[in-house]
């Protein structure tokens, strides 16, 4: 792998002192105050959810009859916190502040044997299990004309809690309250945040309709975990969940995340989004994706310590497998598309891992920058997941082509989908058509938006305590990328076990030189010579040796200076 640059770069047109004003302004920041100092106050009320009063009102109502209440989840992070938040709500919190057992148990179906969301496979679980009523939580949402299915057959109650994007027809024949941030016509002032959000706003009506001692902060971080893991923008609201949440995680709380964290080598007080987004989350991920995602969902609601060792031991094995399955798969589909030369990529594989396939569709879409479809045949069933790209709604462009599908559901940028073999082909060509009929030339080539163009002399400590205050940064609010130009390389260093990493010295327009440091780049190795000159985007960093401090600078991408 080389870092050399494949991208456009946009650089700003100048260079600046007032670095924190400057990407507020570049970002079109316009509440500078929530942005840097959000609070639980900037929290949106629950009441501006609509249907979650209705949702409490049931709820309770089920509480008081005795009802047995199933929370049918999802097998991704998002699905499995929600779960576990409402879960433990229900049947602790609740259960001791009205001092009576509730007969409330989650549910999360097998994503092999079931796949995604309410099937009949999963309702028929639901109606064995004895329930009487069902609360969805991540998903449901596409799911009308099932659910009302088994209202009228089973006598079954349902909630239904989501955040993907609702169908057109959602307010049509309506038998239950849904809770959810863009139904009926949008009263929640975000439209992204994740299915966990919605059911933590859930469970502050629940708290309000019984006189509960509301306690925000509370779950916060399951919710933050969920937001990071779901891709949700780290804008408004999501920006104050994530900050509040990490705040609680790093307190250790929870013992299921601290023994996680622990296990993968991370001290609690140290994790931040890149932790929860790389590290922390994936482990989650990987019991839905390969295992059993009920395990996640004890870790995070134990109280037992061995368990929680245990578990984390089960879910740091099962990521490892889970690496190694998407590595195989990825190689095997990149040979499959090298030469494409369509807008959109749809590769087909015979019974490749259904939990790995999104992976590797967001492997391609990095790799290719083109809308990504992976799909797998089992038996003569399809089953699939997509990656798109910015100015590509994948769902919304699934939505044309819904004759040839059995089940859809995603996002903006993310959409998953079950067919029959038989139409597979007339799906792949009509979809690609239609792609190469959308998007233009000017749409697949990526470009790299740097936000500070600067002098070596201003990379120092002082700069990295400076950009800490655009924390947390992720999907929706990077971490600004800095470049440096003109970098003469005085010395180099081949580092890491493997000999793929570099550390580089150069020369630019301060006294000393500079530590610049390459990971995963063993074409680099041998392409880069003392002498050469560059330019670097990356980002400086804080490098701790024996109690000392000093900077270095990692890079993202390099290029020759013209």
């Amino acid at each position: 792998m080389s870092l050399q640059s494949k991208r456009e770069w946009v650089l700003p047109k100048k260079k600046t002192k007032d670095i924190v004003e400057h990407i507020l302004t570049i970002r079109k920041i316009e509440d500078r105050d929530l942005y840097l100092n959000p609070t639980i106050k900037n929290i949106p009320s629950y009441k501006k959810l609509f249907d979650s009063k209705k949702a409490a009102k049931k709820i309770i109502k089920s509480i008081e009859n005795g009802d047995k209440i199933v929370i049918h989840g999802d097998y991704d992070a998002d699905g499995i916190c929600a779960s576990s938040l409402l879960w433990e709500f229900l049947y602790r919190d609740v259960s001791k502040f009205l001092d009576k057992k509730i007969d409330v148990v989650p549910y999360i179906p097998d994503r092999l044997e079931q796949g995604y969301g309410l099937t009949r496979d999963s309702l028929n679980d639901l109606v064995d299990l004895g329930a009487n009523l069902v609360i969805t939580v991540d998903c449901g949402i596409r799911d009308k004309e099932l659910i009302n299915e088994y209202i009228e057959e089973k006598g079954l109650q349902f909630i239904i809690t989501d955040h993907h994007q609702p169908p057109k027809n959602v307010l049509k024949d309506i038998k239950y309250p849904i809770v959810h941030q863009m139904y009926p016509e949008k009263e929640f002032p975000y439209k992204e945040i994740s299915g966990t959000s919605v059911v933590y706003l859930l469970v502050q009506a629940i708290k309000n309709e019984l006189g509960m001692e509301m306690d925000p902060l509370k779950s916060l971080d399951l919710v933050a975990l969920s937001t990071v893991t779901d891709i949700m923008p780290l804008q408004g609201i999501n920006r104050v969940l994530v900050k509040l949440g990490l705040e609680e995680i790093r307190k250790g709380k929870r013992l299921g995340l601290r023994m996680l964290a622990l296990r993968a080598g991370i001290d609690p007080p140290d994790i931040d989004t890149y932790h929860l987004g790389y590290v922390l989350g994936p482990r989650i991920n990987a019991a839905g994706r390969i295992a059993s995602p009920m395990d996640a969902v004890k870790l995070l609601v134990s109280k037992d310590e061995n368990q929680c060792k245990e578990i984390s031991n089960v879910l740091e094995n099962t990521n490892f497998e889970r690496q190694k399955m998407t590595s195989g798969i990825s190689e095997e589909a990149m040979n499959m598309v090298k030469d494409s030369k369509d807008n959109l990529i749809f590769v087909l594989g015979t019974n490749w891992h259904e939990g790995i396939i999104g992976l590797v569709a967001g492997k391609l879409q990095e790799q290719f920058y083109k809308p990504v479809i992976v799909a797998t045949n089992n038996e003569g069933v399809v089953k699939a997941s997509a990656r798109s790209i910015k100015g590509f709604n994948i769902t919304k462009a699934l939505e044309k082509f819904t004759k040839y599908l059995d089940r859809y559901g995603g996002h903006e940028l993310a959409a998953g989908f079950t067919m029959k073999e038989e139409v597979v082909e007339k799906f792949r060509k009509e979809l690609i058509k239609y792609a190469n009929e959308k998007i233009k030339e000017d749409d697949l080539k990526p470009k790299l938006k740097i936000e500070l163009l600067l002098n070596t002399d201003a990379i120092s400590i002082e700069l990295v305590n400076e950009l800490k205050k655009l924390e947390p940064l992720g999907f929706g609010n990077p971490k600004p990328y800095v470049c440096l130009k003109s970098l003469e390389i005085k010395r180099k260093n081949v580092i890491g076990k493997e000999g793929n990493h570099l550390k580089i010295f150069v020369k630019g327009n301060s006294i000393d030189y500079l530590t610049l440091l390459l990971f995963g780049c063993n074409e680099d190795v041998d392409t880069l010579k003392e002498g050469d000159t560059i330019d670097v985007v990356g980002y400086p960093d804080i490098n701790v040796w024996n109690g000392n401090k000093s900077i270095q600078f990692n890079v993202k991408e390099w290029r020759y200076t013209n």
